[in-house]
């Protein structure tokens, strides 16, 4: 039976991954010469992620609602679904961690054109990462099951 992500156990691999980030943007200096080289492909590939997670959020969110009887979601679907979201929320909090430690590290660094190319793209990233956590956790919401109503004996008719 999987457990209902918890905020406090993202926010804790957002701690670390941040530890992380930051550790590798100081020591990169250190061993290459140069600041540590941060793409603008790792923002666009958030964003990407993030609105893909959206769309299919909200078209869950459709095919999951009681008055849908044609295009309604099958149980396996939303069990995966719901398995993509928790899988989502915690790739995003490590993500969002990551790069806010590296976004820590090079606010603090000296300035340069580089430095202030790095700062952006890293708070860009973070800010994505952020946002597809979020909308993972509605996700799995969304895909959550009701829980059966505890079984009564005395609503059969039976009496003990």
């Amino acid at each position: 039976m999987m457990q209902q992500t918890k905020i406090s156990m993202l926010a804790v691999l957002a701690v670390l991954a941040a530890a992380v980030g930051w550790s590798f943007a100081q020591l990169w200096p250190t061993f290459f010469g140069q600041g540590m080289p941060v793409s603008v492909g790792s923002a666009i590939a958030m964003i990407l992620v993030f609105v893909t997670l959206l769309i299919w959020t909200l078209m869950t969110r459709a095919r999951l609602k009681p008055d849908a009887t044609i295009n309604r979601l099958h149980p396996i679907v939303a069990a995966r679904t719901a398995a993509l979201a928790m899988s989502a929320s915690r790739v995003g909090s490590l993500a969002f961690g990551f790069y806010v430690g590296v976004f820590l590290a090079n606010i603090v660094a000296d300035y340069s054109s580089a430095g202030t190319d790095r700062i952006r793209i890293s708070a860009v990233t973070a800010f994505a990462s952020l946002l597809t956590s979020a909308v993972a956790l509605w996700l799995e919401k969304i895909c959550r099951l009701k829980e059966p109503p505890a079984d009564n004996d005395n609503r059969n008719g039976s009496r003990a």
